[in-house]
């Protein structure tokens, strides 16, 4: 019998759970020798170094003998033994000269969270990262770490794979599913059992995986690629947002222009009638038969003297009118500011249905608003036309991708107010159908800019990231989605009732 069938066998013994155990204990055992060795050369100590690279060489060498049964099967035809272990182990003086102290100089730091249910894992990673110029927060199970990344700011978060309650995926998935924790990379922290699960978060978003026990050279290297990257796309998404403001801009200004355009005609119509009533009154004061009936008496004349100088102002006046009117249509506004202001959230959001009844009525749409959870002030001090033009988007996408083809269907907007411990009083508006749904590999994408489904529908990628841009931005909150095919999508809309 081979060396790797006996440890295939033996490794039936050894369920995932108990392996997961030892490889946490040979963690922690290698990753305080290693930090107590930096220590003892960085202090004088050499007489330490030695045997404290024996216990690291011990614990490597188990290390090796438990992830290997991980690696065969009871189909392998090599033998595997033991001085094969042996060559891949370093030497207690190897490892203990291997080390060099950490450097501690800062350079690009970041804030960083180390979610983990062991305290001494959690230790060990923020002694060593604090050690490179990290700010460390612990997080000791996935709740705790959602409570944290909610109420503070991160730049990377680090997930145990493998933790009770909650584990690692499940983190992983919510932080995905959310528009503003999205964007924080997550590397996995992974015993080799995992690797499973590692590759099921790989495929959800994380951004790499560190195994246990840590190497320091790797723990670095990855964190430092890490943030760079998210460095490189906060920059490429500033771009997109500034490009994103100026398409924005631009539209409002079409819009706006056409508006104009369309009060101009409006107005100059009856204009033009005034304007020809008044010339015929004129002429006709002006016929010699009829200036003949004013001039019997200097009263009456000077009657028809009043009545020809009024017409005649009057006809100048709306030719001043008509070119003002003209002018105004020809000039381009450079922007559109908006202001804030203090409107009824309920009554503002029925105005927004009532302008989408025509669209609502041929689309076959029943939509219903219930302001009811508003338990306190209705009151919403903010930007009134930002969140009609986020209605509007909702409404329009509802029309097009969850009812297309006016197969029509219900529409639900529900708005409430909730207080949460030391923010601010908010609103929570959500926006739900029950139509086709988006597709899972699509939800996480949809607030990117030019990320479509719809282009031969008339869609540009643009409305969904411009909405994340105006709540997240402009009105001080949060976006979310929640879908599944078949059964609707909800949209949430969380921002305070007071902007500052």
């Amino acid at each position: 019998m081979s060396h790797c069938e006996k440890l295939s066998e033996s490794s039936l013994i050894i369920d995932a759970l108990t392996r997961h155990e030892l490889l946490n204990w040979l963690n922690q055992i290698i990753g305080y020798s290693e930090m107590l060795i930096e220590e003892a050369d960085g202090s004088g100590q050499e007489n330490l170094i030695g045997d404290l690279g024996k216990i690291t060489c011990a614990a490597q060498q188990m290390l090796v003998q438990l992830q290997t049964p991980l690696t065969c099967s009871p189909s392998c035809h090599s033998a595997i033994n033991t001085n094969d272990s042996h060559k891949q182990t370093a030497s207690p003086d190897q490892v203990a000269h291997h080390f060099n102290p950490v450097d501690t100089e800062c350079n690009g730091r970041g804030s960083l969270l180390v979610v983990d249910d062991n305290p001494a894992n959690q230790e060990i990673l923020s002694r060593r990262l604090e050690n490179q110029g990290y700010q460390i927060a612990m997080a000791g199970s996935g709740v705790e770490a959602l409570e944290k990344l909610t109420s503070n700011r991160f730049d990377l978060v680090l997930l145990d794979v493998m933790m009770p309650d909650m584990g690692g995926y499940e983190v992983l998935q919510r932080m995905k599913a959310d528009t503003v924790l999205r964007n924080i990379p997550v590397i996995m922290i992974s015993a080799c059992s995992d690797m499973g699960q590692v590759i099921l978060c790989i495929e959800a978003g994380a951004e790499d995986y560190l195994p246990k026990p840590f190497n320091s050279t790797l723990l670095k290297a990855r964190i430092s690629a890490t943030l760079e990257k998210k460095r490189l796309c906060e920059q490429e998404r500033r771009y997109a947002s500034q490009a994103m403001q100026t398409e924005a801009a631009l539209e409002r200004h079409r819009a706006l222009t056409q508006a104009v355009a369309g009060v101009a005609h409006e107005i100059n119509t009856p204009l033009g009638i005034v304007k020809t009533g008044l010339s015929i009154i004129r002429n006709r004061l002006s016929l010699p038969n009829i200036q003949a009936l004013f001039r019997e008496n200097s009263e009456t004349e000077a009657l028809l003297q009043d009545m020809l100088e009024s017409s005649g102002l009057t006809i100048k006046n709306v030719d001043i009118a008509h070119r003002l009117i003209e002018n105004f249509k020809k000039i381009a506004v450079d922007q559109l500011l908006e202001h804030q202001d203090t409107v009824d959230l309920p009554a503002l959001l029925k105005d927004t249905v009532d302008l989408f009844k025509i669209s609502a009525r041929q689309a076959r749409l029943d939509i219903r608003l219930d302001a009811s959870g508003i338990l306190k002030a209705r009151e919403w001090h903010g930007y009134p036309g930002y969140l009609t033009q986020i209605m509007m988007n909702f409404l329009q996408n509802i029309e097009r991708y969850a009812y297309p083809n006016g197969i029509g269907g219900q529409v639900d907007i529900a708005v409430s107010d909730r207080v949460l411990p030391a923010k601010a009083p908010q609103f929570v508006l959500t926006v739900r159908d029950y139509g086709a749904g988006i597709n899972p590999e699509h939800i996480g994408k949809i607030f990117d800019p030019f990320f479509t489904t719809g282009r031969g529908k008339g869609g540009t990628g643009l409305g969904l990231a411009i909405v994340n841009n105006m709540v997240t931005v402009a009105m001080q909150g949060a976006v979310s989605v929640e879908s599944e095919p078949g059964f609707g999508t909800c949209f949430t809309l969380c921002f305070p009732k007071n902007l500052t």
